[in-house]
């Protein structure tokens, strides 16, 4: 019950605080265009907490699933100075848009701090080897750094993938970087053998009945059949 309470806490949490950047948008640039705004809330319904600035109302409400920046003459043209129905059309294009704007320059800031903290996650630099591997037999360490593999340059962990993916079973020539030296190793890949059968069970019905038997397999080499 208490997890589930934390849950709703975070959500509206969440929720209110991408509110109040979308509006905060609208709010921002409708000033910079000096266009009066009369109320700047946060939720709906029942105000729970009220201030009167100068010249706008800052509201929060009860219930934290929305928000509105209420704008001179948004609802009903207005000939009053500074009301949103005289501001010129790029003005007002800039009001409206600036909500969605905001929120897309919020996510990518979140998203390149975040990135600037997994960073290492992601990099080149070997973290630790797996014990009875090709690369604990060549010597390779924690804390090396990947330069190239069989001659290609190893800039990012894309760069690893897509190498490890195309050398098909072959030996590797991986060279390392080990405290500002450059060293060369000759990986021979380590096969991981499972159990594999080679019998494809039935998933049609509620029985035990073999559906196929791939070729080359032990399966078809001891000549089971399918029914």
């Amino acid at each position: 019950m208490i997890s589930f309470l934390i849950t709703i806490i975070k959500i509206v949490f969440i929720l209110g605080l991408l509110v109040l950047i979308h509006e905060g948008g609208h709010f921002c640039v409708a000033k910079l265009c000096k266009i009066k705004v009369n109320e700047f809330a946060i939720g709906f319904g029942p105000t729970i907490w009220k201030k009167q600035g100068k010249e706008t109302k800052y509201a929060l409400r009860l219930i934290p699933l929305g928000g509105f920046v209420n704008m001179e003459g948004e609802e009903e043209r207005s000939n009053a100075e500074g009301s949103f129905s005289k501001a010129s059309i790029p003005k007002r294009i800039a009001v409206v848009a600036a909500g969605g704007l905001v929120n897309i320059i919020f996510a990518l800031i979140v998203y390149f701090i975040l990135m600037s903290f997994t960073g290492n996650n992601v990099s080149t630099i070997v973290e630790s080897v797996m014990p009875n591997t090709g690369a604990e037999a060549a010597g390779i360490q924690s804390g090396d750094k990947i330069i190239k593999i069989n001659g290609k340059n190893i800039h990012y962990k894309t760069d690893l993938d897509n190498s490890l993916e195309n050398y098909n079973g072959n030996n590797l020539e991986v060279v390392l970087k080990r405290k500002e030296k450059e060293i060369t190793y000759n990986i021979v890949p380590v096969e991981e053998k499972y159990n594999y059968t080679g019998i494809a069970i039935s998933t049609s019905t509620a029985n035990t009945k073999i559906a196929a038997i791939y070729p080359k397999s032990p399966a078809a080499n001891r000549r089971l059949r399918s029914k």
